[in-house]
């Protein structure tokens, strides 16, 4: 097996934006793999196990993402911090970041004695990133731990004018919402990802949800949907573990269930963002998602140029908007992952209430 890398770290912004992605071969056992932080003066912060966390195949390899509120014990990194990444003795990394000169000399733990290797610097809104498996770092200025939630190429979405397909909307269009009313749509933005991107960065690979994946008929057709977009999760159990049958979830949390994956087989994608008055659950291919909600991932990740746009559409809108804004509860990634793995066990559709 080769060794497991730190394929991406984000350690400056606040603790809730922090996260750090572990890749290792597909299949690897890492119920001995630990990511531990150290503080500048080498006594350790936060140790973090793997095991308790469900990886995303992406490009050949399982991706494992830890960020605040997950089930480890991770709490954000400073940039005076250093991060080690261990198994049974043997140290993989450790490194911390120019920002701190001389690097960070561990006192305990796992990389005990060991002087911290700097591979460069990112401000609050970058991180660093490898495609060499980690023995270089570059600036990724596009940090987030998915991608902005967006709908892509052909996702058929529910009008006043029946199924009309995401590329032919048009900002006045009455969409049907889940409250059984109509909403004005306000602006649909667009990015197109050819395959050299992909390649580069395969976070950006979509999410497919096959036909039935939900529930019977949900969705309608194979839908494909950013990493980080949410879908609406209606169930009994969802009820019982946080008082509300409908919950967001956001799509890479479900890829542990049967026809729901990422898919690297596409060589080009084009993401949709389709922005209300406010953040909405509309249908597409007749599944029941989001729109775009402008919270701190999204507005990380969105280009100035939709930033500027969404700010004179409404000059009176702080971004980034907190998770209450939303139209629905969205738990925290410990409890989604928590949701999703009562559905697994319980062989219950995701989808069952509405």
């Amino acid at each position: 097996m080769a060794d497991p890398f730190l394929s991406e770290i984000k350690y400056l912004g606040g603790a809730s934006l922090d996260f750090i992605e572990v890749a290792v071969d597909i299949g690897a056992d890492v119920s001995d793999l630990v990511l531990t932080i150290y503080n500048s003066n080498g006594t350790i912060r936060s140790s973090s196990n793997l095991s308790v966390l469900t990886p995303t195949t992406v490009n050949g390899k399982d991706v494992y993402l830890i960020e605040n509120g997950d089930a480890t014990n991770f709490n954000g990194v400073a940039l005076s911090n250093a991060v080690a990444l261990s198994e049974n003795g043997t140290v993989y990394s450790f490194v911390s970041f120019n920002d701190t000169v001389g690097g960070v000399t561990a006192t305990e733990g796992p990389a005990n004695g060991l002087t911290s290797d700097e591979i460069g610097s990112a401000g609050a809104g970058s991180s660093l990133e490898t495609d060499d498996g980690g023995t270089s770092y570059f600036t990724q200025t596009n940090p987030n731990p998915d991608s902005v939630p967006c709908l892509t190429t052909g996702a058929q979405i529910d009008t006043i004018r029946g199924l009309v397909k995401v590329e032919d909307l048009k900002a006045g269009a009455l969409v049907h919402t889940f409250d059984k009313t109509y909403k004005p749509l306000r602006r649909v933005f667009k990015r197109a990802v050819g395959k050299a991107e992909l390649e580069q960065n395969p976070k950006l690979y979509p999410v497919r949800i096959s036909a039935g994946a939900l529930g019977p008929g949900l969705p309608s057709e194979d839908l494909l949907v950013s990493r980080q977009h949410r879908m609406v999760v209606s169930s009994p159990i969802a009820k019982r573990m946080f008082g509300s049958t409908d919950v967001l979830v956001a799509a890479n949390k479900l890829t542990s269930l049967s026809g729901i994956y990422v898919d690297t087989s596409v060589s080009s994608v084009e993401y949709f963002h389709l922005l209300f008055d406010a953040h909405e659950i509309i249908f597409a291919d007749g599944a029941p998602t989001e729109s775009l909600f402008l919270g701190a991932e999204a507005v990380n990740a969105l280009p100035e140029r939709i930033l500027s746009e969404i700010r004179e559409i409404f000059p009176d809108l702080i971004m980034p908007l907190n998770d209450e804004s939303s139209k629905l509860l969205i738990p925290n990634n410990k409890r989604q992952s928590k949701l999703v793995e009562r559905h697994l066990k319980n062989q219950r559709r995701l989808v069952s209430a509405l």
